[in-house]
């Protein structure tokens, strides 16, 4: 008897469980959840430019389309439609623009999440933007100043150029890049007790040439460069151990009117800035200078207003004061530097440590030639990306082939 009591209890339970089962309660449904896209934290100013989505449903399959994300802070916001509660795969891409050292770039993006819970507990998830690099950024690539020797072993100083690389994973502007010389010589005599010494937080700068442009004119993808001639000719017409820089990007023009030395050639020009001289710049042929890239942060007229001081000292033989009209590179603005030296006479430092902790022998002495008709070229590691230190003596290689030689 207390046997089917207990059965029949049992079964009584079994139907009531039955009961609850088969109830038409609704599944919980996810309103105004929201997914964070989190964008790299080495960049600044990021700005979304396209961008598609979706929450695909683990357990039925079905795909939701989500709506453009708002801009909250640093990051992107996406607000969810109305979502039953369950496990969702979310996927996100598009392209980014952002600024990295100062300089803008832009960069496609690709990110997801799988079996990311979405229930009446846990109604927010994110997407983290990480899968690029922004590092590296524009370097000084190749300096080639040395200019070339005529067959009859006479100098050509006029052949120079430099190349600029874009040595990050994305794609980057150029526009508002300044190629900078410095004011001062590395050699020993150079060597003054300069007042002020800006080098601490400047370039003291003698020569400030820019590419023009209003900020995506001029897009370097990742691994090209932009070549700059002192002038854009086919040297080879005049030399013939010389190179053909019709093709440069850009070249170097001084504006002086009608008492202008200067060849205004077919290559885009770059903004005159600043320079020592208002007939024909050459670049130091000696090597003995610094050559950095810096993105500049303001116009010509506002930047030389605020960055023009002229540093003094006396000398101790003639007992006058010395003067060095210059400007200032704040080295903030600065993206890469590379000192130059005479191998025999490397007296000090032109530019701040900080910017390059080293220096590249450009020739032997003064009266080497041989290092004519080459070039300084930055290392690569394994992977083929220049290696980039801020140190010279590590990161550059003197009297290579130039890239422009044919």
């Amino acid at each position: 008897m207390k046997k089917n009591v207990f059965l029949s209890m049992m079964l009584m339970a079994a139907s009531t469980v039955f009961v609850a089962c088969s109830s038409d309660d609704a599944p919980y449904v996810v309103e105004n959840g929201t997914v964070t896209i989190e964008m790299p934290i080495n960049v600044g100013n990021v700005v979304l430019n396209s961008f598609e989505g979706t929450a695909t449903n683990v357990q039925s399959g079905e795909v939701t389309k989500l709506s453009a994300p708002v801009k909250s802070g640093e990051n992107y916001v996406i607000t969810l439609p109305s979502l039953t509660e369950g496990k969702y795969n979310l996927a996100a891409k598009g392209n980014i623009s952002f600024v990295k050292d100062g300089v803008t770039g832009t960069t496609d993006f690709e990110v997801s999440s799988s079996d990311v819970a979405l229930n009446e507990l846990s109604t927010s998830a994110k997407l983290v933007v990480n899968s690029f690099k922004a590092e590296g950024g524009f370097v000084l690539s190749e300096i080639c100043t040395t200019g070339t020797l005529y067959p009859t072993g006479k100098n050509y100083n006029y052949d120079a150029y430099f190349v600029i690389t874009n040595n990050s994973d994305v794609v980057l502007y150029a526009d508002s890049v300044a190629l900078i010389e410095s004011e001062y010589q590395s050699g020993s005599t150079g060597n003054h007790p300069w007042d002020p010494d800006v080098r601490p937080y400047a370039i003291p700068a003698g020569a400030v040439f820019m590419i023009p442009g209003s900020g995506k004119d001029h897009p370097v993808k990742p691994g090209e460069s932009i070549v700059i001639a002192n002038n854009a000719m086919d040297h080879r017409t005049v030399n013939e151990n010389s190179y053909d820089l019709t093709g440069a990007d850009f070249e170097v023009y001084l504006d002086n009117g009608g008492n202008s030395m200067d060849t205004d050639y077919d290559v885009p020009n770059l903004e005159y800035i600043w320079c020592y001289t208002n007939t024909i710049w050459l670049p130091s042929v000696q090597q003995n200078r610094s050559y950095a890239i810096a993105r500049m942060k303001e116009n010509k007229e506002s930047f030389l207003a605020n960055h023009s001081v002229t540093p003094t000292y006396t000398s101790e033989l003639s007992g006058k004061l010395m003067s060095s009209e210059q400007v200032q590179i704040p080295n903030e603005w600065v993206l890469d530097a590379v000192n130059l030296g005479t191998e025999d006479d490397f007296g000090w430092f032109v530019i701040s440590e900080t910017l390059d902790a080293g220096w590249v022998a450009g020739r032997a002495n003064s009266k080497d030639t041989t290092q004519r008709g080459t070039s300084i070229k930055r290392k690569k590691d394994s992977t083929g990306k220049y290696i980039d230190t801020n140190n010279s003596t590590n990161d550059m290689e003197a009297r290579q082939v130039p890239s422009m030689k044919k």
